[in-house]
């Protein structure tokens, strides 16, 4: 009867959210640790149902913290997505560098086009890339075409006013790039909105 006195005074020093985590342990408590459990809960009404939904937050909580674990160690979603979008990018870069270089002397660009395809092929490369769920769209493949030849011809020109690129000069240029593409592309979206509505825009 005294244990049983000691728990009762024990527990009723304890929050609603510990007796209800003591009630899903029972099988670890003695008798007179469950006897008198059973009497803190029954003099604060809570009930098998109340201590349902605190099992049930308590699984969410521990799913929760190992998701955010999982995170810290590997990176979210969107992380790995970058890293996969950058390594199709490179890899991208790599295969058209390649066969550029394996053609024959002769079909290949003069210096200052050859620098200023290279700023283009980074821009449009990047933004294909980081553009996937767009790819079943024509009007993202048609700014894509058309801005990089402008960026092509732009650059080109950039090159014959002020000579080589510097490092700064060619981030420039390469964020032209992408400028020119959402340019370009909110033209499109624009256009094709006006002319067919906002339901056409948002179904293709």
């Amino acid at each position: 009867m005294t244990k049983q006195v000691n728990f009762l005074a024990e527990y009723s020093e304890r929050s609603d959210d510990e007796l209800l985590q003591l009630a899903s342990d029972r099988s670890s408590l003695t008798n007179q640790a469950a006897a008198a459990l059973d009497d803190e809960l029954r003099r604060r009404n809570l009930t098998e149902s109340d201590r349902t939904k605190h099992q049930q937050f308590v699984t969410r909580n521990e799913r929760r913290e190992v998701t955010r674990r999982r995170r810290r160690i590997f990176g979210n979603w969107r992380d790995r997505r970058s890293w996969a979008d950058l390594f199709w990018a490179l890899l991208a870069m790599v295969l058209i560098s390649s066969t550029y270089l394996a053609l024959p002397n002769r079909y290949h660009l003069k210096p200052d086009w050859q620098e200023s395809a290279v700023i283009m092929m980074f821009a449009s490369v990047f933004i294909a890339v980081a553009s996937s769920l767009l790819w079943r769209k024509a009007a993202f493949w048609t700014s894509l075409f058309i801005s990089s030849g402008i960026h092509l011809v732009t650059a080109h020109l950039w090159i014959r006013r002020v000579g080589k690129f510097s490092h700064y000069q060619g981030e420039l240029a390469i964020l032209l790039g992408f400028v020119l593409f959402v340019v370009v592309y909110g033209f499109f979206w624009r256009l094709r909105r006006s002319l067919f509505g906002e339901e056409a825009v948002d179904g293709k």
